[in-house]
């Protein structure tokens, strides 16, 4: 009888422990994917158009989850965007207060990465920024989440929208950002838009150079100064550069970045 109680015991206590890791892992944002979903076959290059992508005929709205996002993975598309005269404008999907985490400044956050967002806008040409506010770490691509974006897509009138993939995410990602992604690709549906460019994906059919921007989007990047400075500012741009130059590999630049491009008429 000992044995059989000391037994159940340690079930309980290593069942407690499995049940903690696992709660604490379905309460914060992050995921790893076991099992990526496979890379279409085929999976052939696309050309976007982009003569008229980089060009001031071009009309582009960006939709990411989190204040940062886009200077983190766009900063050189946005930065040549600019350069070449398109017209962009941003949706930023939740307020990126971090409130998942009981030790963060919500409303702190709140306020200090909104402004951080508008003045690396400002930095990179962005037209408008439109801010949804929905909660940080728990956006869902729910119907009004769609219906808001799809305003937006109306009001911008775009002829390429930029998202996350949502479908072909890398193994490890954050639940807002694959779930902005799906929300975006299905407000586009029935509009105006006729590509999709969808970052933050291991099915990479388009690559667009980013060389000359490299320096620039280093700057970007730092303009979000409450989330990267010091030591993990640092940390970040070789992240941010090592993922550049694997998508630079692609096409045989330094530095790229990568989109999986739907034509959507």
């Amino acid at each position: 009888m000992a044995r059989l109680s000391n037994a159940k015991k340690r079930f309980l206590f290593y069942g407690g422990v499995l049940f903690g890791i696992l709660a604490l892992y379905a309460y914060q944002p992050n995921r790893f994917d076991l099992k990526p979903k496979p890379v279409p076959i085929p999976n052939p290059k696309v050309d976007p158009d982009s003569a008229k992508l980089f060009s001031p005929k071009a009309r582009v709205l960006v939709v990411t989850a989190h204040p940062d996002d886009t200077e983190f993975y766009l900063g050189g598309i946005l930065t040549k965007l600019a350069q070449k005269g398109a017209v962009v404008d941003e949706v930023v999907c939740t307020d990126g207060d971090k409130s998942y985490y009981l030790w963060e400044n919500a409303a702190e956050n709140r306020r200090v990465r909104r402004s951080e967002q508008v003045e690396s806008a400002k930095g990179s040409h962005v037209r408008h920024v439109q801010f949804l506010g929905y909660p940080d770490g728990r956006l869902f691509p729910r119907q009004n989440v769609i219906d808001r974006i799809h305003e937006e897509v109306l009001k911008s009138n775009p002829d390429y929208v930029i998202a996350f993939d949502g479908e072909y995410p890398p193994r490890r990602y954050h639940r807002d950002h694959l779930n902005s992604g799906v929300a975006a690709f299905a407000a586009i549906k029935g509009t105006g838009v006729k590509w999709a460019l969808l970052f933050a994906t291991h099915a990479a059919n388009y690559t667009v150079d980013v060389t000359d921007q490299w320096e620039r989007q280093k700057q970007l990047i730092a303009m979000h100064r409450s989330q990267f400075s010091g030591e993990k500012l640092e940390l970040i741009e070789n992240m941010v550069e090592s993922n550049a130059n694997d998508d630079g590999e692609r096409i045989g630049v330094s530095y790229g970045e990568g989109f999986h491009c739907v034509h959507l008429r």
